[in-house]
């Protein structure tokens, strides 16, 4: 299943999904696996590549052995018995435990992966859509991103929205449902090819028609998240422009110093702006906390 390189959307995480699992994306991508790829299984070196690693080692083994009994001549003809015992023993205990360091880690799982493997079926990539859903999840991740970014959330003027809660929330439910929407139409699609019945189109009638109901209902749900993030656009700019007006006394202190007979309207209509912008804030945020009750998850 793949997208169209124009529709522009992001992996979606489960809201428990740790953020070092959603950092790791960003740097390995490749660890991730679609959601409709078989589930991933433990890998160590000795799973992925046992000769390679089985190779390895006796390399290693062949080094160490060589290089104790080339330290141990030269140990010997150059120092005291005694002393050329004892470091004979340290080396040997050194390479010992190198040995088992590197068979440990040849039979530990990346981190990474492990991570990965651990959180598969938690999060939906954009190969786990097609064209139609991606669209739609495009514009819903968009929506989150412009709330939860958004001046007036960081400044907790809509903290009784719960955003933090609710819109991780939101998104993984509706990445779910159109993920299970674009099964269904590439099931559809598989069984409608070749010749059609009366028999066949009873059948796909009604699930057609299921299918489009259900993606209508995710439009209205992500519609309802657009307008959410077009009042608290609205709202961020109000705080904007109210923390612009902060600059006022500076713009009539410099009217006071070039211009100390002319027109003082434009002066005294700084107070009016301030008013005025107040109460174009109140609503705007006001506003915003409207749409995002719309959207709180049921108890």
């Amino acid at each position: 299943m793949t997208t169209s390189p124009e529709v522009a959307m992001e992996p979606v995480f489960a809201p428990g999904v740790p953020d070092g699992v959603r950092r790791l994306y960003e740097h390995r991508p490749e660890l991730f696996v679609a959601v409709g790829a078989p589930r991933p299984k433990r890998e160590t070196s000795w799973s992925v590549a046992p000769g390679n690693t089985f190779g390895t080692l006796l390399v290693w083994l062949a080094v160490c052995v060589g290089g104790w009994i080339l330290a141990l001549i030269v140990m010997a003809a150059t120092l005291p018995t005694d002393v050329a015992a004892w470091a004979a023993v340290v080396l040997a205990g050194v390479a010992v435990v190198a040995t088992g360091g590197i068979l440990a880690k040849s039979m530990t799982e990346d981190r990474g992966h492990k991570a990965v493997r651990q959180q598969y079926g938690k999060y939906l990539l954009p190969e786990d859509f097609d064209d139609e859903a991606a669209r739609v999840l495009g514009r819903a991740q968009r929506a989150v991103r412009t709330v939860l970014e958004a001046t007036v959330t960081r400044q907790g003027l809509l903290d009784d929205v719960k955003n933090e809660l609710v819109l991780p929330e939101q998104l993984w439910d509706i990445a779910q449902v159109l993920r299970e929407q674009t099964v269904l139409r590439a099931r559809q699609q598989e069984i409608a090819r070749g010749t059609t019945t009366a028999e066949l189109d009873a059948v796909l009638g009604p699930q057609r028609r299921a299918l489009a109901l259900s993606a209508d209902a995710i439009k209205r749900k992500v519609e309802l998240l657009e307008r959410y993030a077009d009042r608290v656009r609205s709202a961020d700019a109000a705080l904007r422009a109210e923390a612009a007006l902060d600059d006022g006394d500076r713009y009539i202190e410099l009217l006071a110093r070039t211009e100390p007979a002319g027109d003082t309207a434009v002066v005294e209509g700084f107070s009016d702006e301030a008013r005025a912008l107040k109460d174009t804030l109140a609503r705007s945020i006001n506003a915003a906390r409207d749409a995002g009750r719309t959207l709180a998850l049921p108890e």
